[in-house]
C-alpha cells in the first residue's frame, strides 16, 4: 500500500483505551506514569488534535473516531502479524483517498477569495491564511457519531466517510510505529490511542483537557530530543562498524568477478530472509532460469515497474520462467507486504527480503529498482533501467527458455545511476509528494518528539 494518501499533522502539544489486539485494556498516564507511557501519550495527543481538527475543515467531514482507531491497531498488527491484513486492501484506500481529494479540492475553490477580498488582502500572506482559516471554520462539517470505543469491522455496507477515517487511522499507526523504530522502542499503543482519543475529544468540546497538562508534554518531548541524539550518534557508529562487517561477510561470497568488479555469477548463499515462502537463503533457485527484482517499499519508480515485471512474469512462468522479489534491506515486513499486495505480487513472484543486506551490496550499487535475468549456472545480467531494456528483456528471456543463455558484456561500470534510479535505502513514512494530490493536514516530519 502506498503508505501516504495524507500527510500526517503534528502540534506541539487520563482515562480509557480498549486494545483492539487483545481484548479490553484500562490505561491510565499521570505523572507517575513512565516516560515511554507518556511519549505515547503525547504522540497521541500530537496525532489526533491535528488530523480531527485539520481534515474535517479540508474534506467537509468529522473523522469517525473508532474507525480511525481501529485502523491504528489493525495497521500494528499487521506489523506484528505477517498472516494479518488491514480491513481495506491497498486499491480500495487509494481509491477512497482520491475520492476526499476532490472533496478537499472542491472546498478549497469555494473558499477562495473573491476580487473585494483579494483587494483587502492586497498579497499579504498572513492575511491570506487567515482569510482561509476563516472561511475553512465557517464551511459545513457533516458530523461522525459519538464515538462507542467498540471494534470495528467495516464490512460491505462501509461508508466512504467509514474508509476514509480507517485509512487515516492505517496512516497513523504506520506513523507511530516508524517513530518507535527510530527510538528502538516498542511504544505502548493503548497510551497512544489514548492520546488520540483524549485530544478528539478535545477538538469536540473544547472545555475538556487532557490527562497530561501542557507543560508536561513539552518535557517528556524535550527528554526524547535528548534520547534521540544520543541514538542518533550510536547508530551513526554502530552503522559503521555493521558496513565493516558486511564487507568482511561478502568477500567470502564474492568469488570472481567481472570487469566493473561485481560478481560473475549468483551465489545462491546469500541470505534472504522469505516474506511470501519460507526460505533463509537463495538455494531455493539454483540451476533455474530466474528473473530476479531488486526493489524498496518507498520508491515511486520500483511501484511503476512492478505491474509490468508481474505482467513478464506471468507472462513466461508457464513456460518455465522462475520469477522473485527482492526488497532492499532497509525496509520492513509490513512495508514489503503493502508493496508486494499493491503491485499484486501473488501467483507471479516470490517475495524475499535482503534483511541481511548482503545481495545488495554484491550486487546492487545502492539504487533500485534493479532487474536481473539468471542462467541455470548463476551468471546473469543486469537491467539496470528497466524502462528503457523492457523489451530487449522480453526478447532475452524467450530465448532463454529456448535454449540460449543470456550473455552481459561488461565494458564499462555497470553502476547506472540515472535519474529514473532511487536509493535503495527504505525512506520514512510521511506523505512526500504524495500528499499534494491530497487534502493535506499540515506536514509532519517522522521525528514529531521534536515538536514542541
Amino acid at each position: 500500500m502506498k503508505s501516504k494518501y495524507f500527510a500526517l499533522g503534528a502540534c506541539a502539544l487520563a482515562l480509557t483505551a480498549c486494545d483492539m489486539l487483545g481484548g479490553p485494556k484500562q490505561v491510565v498516564v499521570g505523572p507517575n506514569s513512565t516516560d515511554d507511557q507518556k511519549f505515547a501519550y503525547m504522540l497521541g495527543a500530537q496525532f489526533g488534535g491535528q488530523n480531527f481538527t485539520m481534515i474535517p475543515r479540508q474534506v467537509g467531514s468529522e473523522l469517525y473516531e473508532d474507525e480511525l482507531v481501529q485502523g491504528i491497531y489493525d495497521d500494528i498488527k499487521a506489523e506484528k502479524d505477517s498472516t494479518f491484513k488491514v480491513q481495506l486492501p491497498a486499491d480500495s484506500m487509494q481509491a477512497v483517498g482520491a475520492r476526499f481529494s476532490v472533496k478537499a479540492r472542491e472546498r478549497m475553490e469555494k473558499m477562495k477569495p473573491d476580487s473585494a477580498a483579494i483587494a483587502t488582502i492586497n498579497g499579504d500572506h498572513l492575511k491570506m491564511r487567515a482569510y482561509m482559516d476563516s472561511m475553512a471554520k465557517v464551511m459545513p462539517v457533516e458530523a461522525a457519531p459519538v464515538p462507542t470505543k467498540a471494534p470495528v469491522t467495516l464490512g460491505a455496507t462501509a461508508s466512504d466517510n467509514q474508509k476514509f477515517s480507517y485509512m487515516i487511522g492505517v496512516q497513523v499507526g504506520a506513523q507511530f510505529l516508524s517513530i518507535g523504530r527510530q527510538f528502538n522502542t516498542e511504544f505502548d499503543a493503548d497510551y497512544f490511542v489514548l492520546g488520540v482519543r483524549e485530544s478528539a475529544a478535545k477538538v469536540r468540546d473544547t472545555t475538556k483537557t487532557l490527562a497530561l497538562p501542557e507543560d508536561s508534554l513539552k518535557a517528556v518531548g524535550e527528554r526524547f530530543n535528548e534520547k534521540m541524539k544520543v541514538i542518533r550518534e550510536e547508530a551513526v557508529k554502530k552503522q559503521q562498524e555493521e558496513q565493516k562487517k558486511l564487507e568482511a561477510e561478502v568477500a567470502e561470497l564474492k568469488g570472481e568477478t567481472l570487469a566493473n568488479g561485481m560478481p560473475a555469477k549468483i551465489n545462491y548463499k546469500v541470505k534472504a530472509t522469505g516474506i511470501s515462502t519460507k526460505a533463509e537463503n537463495l538455494e531455493a533457485y539454483a540451476g533455474k532460469p530466474l528473473l530476479m527484482f531488486y526493489f524498496s517499499a518507498t520508491c515511486g519508480h520500483c511501484a511503476h515497474a512492478a505491474p509490468q515485471l508481474v505482467e513478464i512474469a506471468k507472462e513466461f512462468g508457464p513456460k518455465g520462467l522462475i520469477s522473485v522479489a527482492i526488497a532492499s534491506g532497509g525496509n520492513n515486513k509490513s512495508g514489503i507486504r503493502r508493496f508486494s499486495d499493491d503491485a499484486k505480487f501473488e501467483g507471479a513472484f516470490d517475495v524475499l527480503w535482503d534483511e541481511s543486506r548482503q545481495f545488495g551490496e554484491l550486487y546492487s550499487d545502492g539504487y533500485v529498482p534493479k532487474v536481473y535475468l539468471v542462467n541455470p549456472d548463476g551468471s546473469y545480467k543486469l537491467y539496470a533501467a528497466f524502462e528503457r531494456e523492457k523489451e530487449d528483456l522480453k526478447k532475452e528471456i524467450a530465448e532463454l527458455l529456448n535454449g540460449k543463455p543470456v550473455e552481459w558484456k561488461v565494458d564499462t561500470p555497470a553502476v547506472d545511476t540515472a535519474k529514473v534510479d532511487t536509493p535503495a535505502v527504505a525512506q520514512p513514512a510521511p506523505a512526500k509528494a504524495e500528499a499534494k494530490a491530497a487534502p493535506a493536514p499540515a506536514k509532519t516530519e517522522a521525528k514529531p518528539a521534536e515538536a514542541k
